[in-house]
């Protein structure tokens, strides 16, 4: 019997302020789709990067790194950006830039952002810088698929206790399908079966979401 190849689907994982590729659930996220591979029929290829000077995150940097690492020209369907806190964030300010800066963008095929935040409770001066610098969301949200912007949120993250308010500013302004989570905190942990299966989820291999709470 003829045999079909399976689709693969590139995920780019930008990590948390000060986090890395072999931190948090990263490493154990690539381990788990490269084991869901055969049941989903996709090749999962997962990249979480080293963003530059991430101990200090600064926006036109991040931005200028994801260029470098993922062109323009190279943006389809089958790329999926995965964000972690301040990662989602740059996520957004890179897909912002490209929408209004290349001719004809393409869209991808999804991003998830995990304890995304549009402010923190007790911010400093570098966290303030990405706080207060405007995103086009509008711009930034036309590369992404109508249904295929996930939010995953704690009800008990202890950077931003104003849960509800986060995820009414990620509706209002970027159409998102928000989950609130109990008792995840910041997502730091090494393994996070919900953030997989919103990937998996994303890229076609599983349909859970949304999971309203």
């Amino acid at each position: 019997m003829p045999t079909t190849t399976p689709i693969t689907k590139t995920v780019y994982i930008v990590p948390r302020w000060a986090g890395a590729a072999n931190n948090d659930w990263y490493p154990w996220l690539g381990s788990q789709l490269a084991a869901a591979a055969e049941e989903d029929d996709i090749n999962y290829q997962v990249r979480a990067l080293n963003m530059p000077a991430w101990d200090l995150p600064v926006i036109e940097r991040a931005v200028e790194y994801l260029r470098e690492v993922l062109p323009p020209s190279q943006l389809n369907e089958n790329v999926i950006l995965v964000g972690h806190s301040v990662g989602c964030l740059a996520i957004l300010h890179y897909l912002a830039s490209v929408a209004k800066e290349e001719e004809k963008p393409r869209k991808i095929g999804g991003v998830l952002c995990v304890a995304g935040w549009f402010s923190v409770d007790s911010p400093w001066q570098d966290i303030l810088n990405w706080m207060h610098a405007p995103v086009d969301y509008e711009a930034a949200r036309t590369l992404i698929p109508q249904d295929k912007l996930m939010v995953l949120l704690s009800d008990d993250d202890p950077y931003t206790s104003g849960y509800k308010e986060n995820e009414q500013l990620w509706v209002e302004r970027l159409q998102s399908q928000v989950s609130i989570l109990s008792g995840r905190q910041h997502f730091s942990a090494e393994l996070d079966l919900d953030v997989r299966d919103a990937v998996r989820d994303l890229a076609g291999g599983l349909k859970l979401y949304p999971m309203m709470a």
